[in-house]
């Protein structure tokens, strides 16, 4: 069967590609999707609750990626802002309502009310969508339509051909990377596609019986092997294993580039990374020090003292972990050992042992940007050949960065697709 456009890839980005192409009455337009229903990923997104994207201005958004992830995402944001977004899903009834950190969620809070509208407009605009259909070749005919097959020999062909099959984590959603596979084939150069967002394991059974605990608006620090710093104010939660929270899994992204890993060919070797905790970013040395030398002839007890800079139950393994007695009075503590204190506040040193990659939620890495046109999201090698969403080398911090970057790259790709075909 002959369609005008068909995209490979039935989730956030898929979908809204699918949306934006099929405007226009007069195309036919198929969705191919390997598992049997939509949306798989998009249902786990902000923990069930789909934090879809944020308020911030276009502006400040872009802040939050890299100079050229920023540069390439500009014509994509603009062509579709974040108040746009919101309304293709207020025309059918989905209020959304602003949260800490200007994340934005469904007043429903439940992703399967955004999946819910995207079905309705999927099937508003007559969109085919076959399931089941696990692509495992592309190829162009002799008049540059592509032959899409699938694994059990079926196939499709297309005038214009859109792939938003997402990264390499979380498998069992359906993203393994087959995007990036059929690029290459298609000799699209490729970032080496890793892990991204995860958590931090970390060999410290003190530190774990913690488990629950949370530090609010701490700042994590590590240097990679070139000595550059990078960092990441957050809240950070004690884990079953390790640490876990939006400073951790925003610090991940950077932490993982300097590692050998390649989810494309299993490889998997992680080096241990020594990493650096301030507790009171905000909050100078000089201040702290000074805080404890007007205090310095109280008769209070060093642990009751602390619970200003730190939470009550993690003082013990604090002072523990850098040989204070905790009982100490303020009157009877010494200067180096005030100074130790002071500087484990503002760098508390923990080695990460290990990631959680297996729950990994995004991929680091994808088809290079520079094969990319960015105002079309069209391929610069393959005529017709578009990419949108996490395919693309695009990997943004959390805080609804990462579907804005799925909705508006698949907008406009779907668009651009369309656009062509109707001035053919």
């Amino acid at each position: 069967m002959l369609y005008d456009i068909a995209i490979i890839g039935g989730g956030a980005s898929g979908m809204m590609a699918s949306i934006s192409a099929s405007l226009a009455n007069d195309l036919k337009v198929v969705i191919l999707e390997k598992n049997d229903s939509l949306g798989c990923k998009l249902l786990i997104t902000g923990q069930g609750r789909c934090n879809i994207t944020n308020s911030n201005s276009i502006k400040e958004t872009l802040k939050k990626y890299s100079k050229d992830e920023a540069k390439f995402l500009k014509h994509s944001f603009y062509n579709l802002n974040n108040e746009e977004l919101l309304d293709i899903f207020r025309t059918k009834g989905l209020e959304f309502k602003e949260e800490e950190n200007r994340r934005v969620f469904p007043v429903t809070d439940k992703a399967q009310s955004v999946l819910d509208i995207l079905k309705s407009y999927l099937k508003d605009n007559k969109v085919d969508i076959l399931y089941n259909f696990n692509v495992c070749a592309v190829k162009l005919n002799d008049d540059n339509f592509f032959i899409i097959k699938s694994e059990n020999n079926s196939f499709i062909t297309s005038r214009k051909l859109i792939v938003a099959t997402g990264g390499a984590t979380y498998p069992l959603t359906g993203s393994t990377g087959d995007g990036c596979q059929i690029a290459q084939k298609l000799n699209h150069n490729i970032i080496t596609l890793k892990p991204g967002t995860f958590s931090f394991i970390i060999d410290d059974n003190d530190l774990i019986s913690h488990q629950g605990l949370s530090f609010s608006d701490v700042k994590l620090s590590f240097k990679n092997t070139k000595n550059q710093k990078f960092e990441s104010i957050g809240d950070v939660l004690i884990s079953h294993n390790g640490l876990t929270g939006p400073a951790v899994l925003n610090l991940s992204n950077d932490l993982i580039k300097d590692q050998d890993y390649d989810l494309l060919n299993n490889r998997s070797n992680f080096k241990k990374v020594d990493m650096t905790i301030d507790f009171l970013p905000d909050i100078k040395r000089e201040t702290i020090n000074e805080e404890f030398i007007r205090n310095s002839t109280s008769k209070k007890e060093l642990h009751n003292y602390l619970k200003k800079y730190l939470p009550n139950n993690f003082i013990k393994y604090f002072l523990d972990k850098i040989s204070i007695d905790s009982n100490i009075t303020l009157a009877n503590l010494k200067k180096k050992d005030r100074n130790k204190i002071v500087e484990n506040i503002k760098s508390f040193p923990l080695t990460i042992n290990g990631i959680m990659d297996k729950n990994a939620f995004l991929t680091v890495g994808g088809v290079d940007l520079d094969d990319i046109d960015s105002k079309t999201l069209e391929s610069r090698i393959v005529d017709g050949l578009y990419f949108s969403g996490e395919t693309l080398n695009l990997c943004g911090p959390t805080g609804g960065y990462n579907l804005m970057i799925a909705f508006t790259t698949g907008y406009l790709a779907g668009q651009s697709a369309s656009l062509s075909l109707n001035k053919l």
